[in-house]
């Protein structure tokens, strides 16, 4: 009888969903150890703030836990640092007057958050209750429901222009002399698919992103060089590369920009 890993091992989501399992457990034995090591600080008379052990802290934690397994893109996680951070700081700094509107603007944020977030689709997937958007080739075509968007768009554009606030963009990219361009993500997702597209030498594509993911589907022939500069976020290749030494096959695309509590994340298919 055969194990679930064993089922799924050559299945990219069942190795991602793992990835996730496995980077919420190590976030998690970190604080543990930290709050240990906190707590045995304040028993041997180190001044420790009386906050540190409180209720918000722990929204706090969870809320990285959160963004930390799913690469930055958790609405949930976000919203748990917000309410732990508003709660802190009425602990840490009474006096000042916003905090004590805290309440008030949790539910404003978090009401702007419901209005514009785009919508999911839930599909229980496989045996072990994984719900996630698998990649559908069907897509490709367009028209159809994404990953980050209701729609699926189709370009034949040689520069690629996004700006998403509180949304989600997904771009099946044709063109043959694929250029680059820019993308603009805040508390949002992106997915681009350059299966279909070509480089001719080299393309250049920045991404300034907070709060948001971005999802790249290119050939494992393209050459990635990131020169992104990251701030608690991460750039993920899970590409299975191929060894190009042809110069004149060479396609190379040039990550620049900044995120700040993101992920971009690469693929081929």
């Amino acid at each position: 009888m055969t194990t679930l890993e064993e089922q799924y091992k050559n299945d990219p989501d069942f190795n991602d969903w793992q990835k996730k399992k496995r980077r919420g457990q190590v976030m998690t034995g970190i604080f543990v150890i930290i709050a240990g090591l906190v707590y045995m600080f304040k028993q041997m008379g180190y001044l420790i703030p009386d906050w540190f052990f409180t209720w918000p802290t722990i929204l706090i934690a969870l809320g990285i836990i959160a963004l930390v397994k799913n690469n930055f893109r958790s609405a949930t996680g976000l919203i748990l640092i917000l309410i732990g951070s508003l709660f802190i700081a009425s602990y840490a700094f009474p006096e000042f007057t916003i905090i004590h509107y805290k309440i008030p603007i949790i539910l404003f944020i978090i009401g702007i958050i419901l209005i514009f977030k785009p919508k999911n689709k839930c599909r229980d997937y496989g045996k072990f209750g994984y719900q996630k958007h698998r990649f559908d080739h069907k897509n490709y075509s367009g028209g159809g429901k994404g990953e980050y968007s209701d729609m699926v768009e189709n370009s034949n554009e040689d520069y690629i222009f996004v700006n998403n606030v509180f949304a989600g963009t997904e771009k099946n990219i044709f063109s043959k002399d694929f250029k680059g361009g820019e993308i603009k993500n805040t508390f949002s997702g992106c997915k681009l698919n350059l299966m279909q597209a070509e480089i001719v030498t080299e393309a250049v594509l920045t991404i300034k992103q907070q709060f948001g993911g971005v999802k790249l589907v290119i050939p494992p022939n393209w050459v990635i060089k990131s020169d992104i500069e990251c701030v608690f976020a991460g750039v993920e290749d899970k590409r299975q590369l191929l060894n190009v030494n042809d110069a004149a096959q060479k396609k190379t695309l040039i990550l620049t920009g900044h995120i700040f509590m993101s992920g971009i994340e690469i693929v081929s298919y």
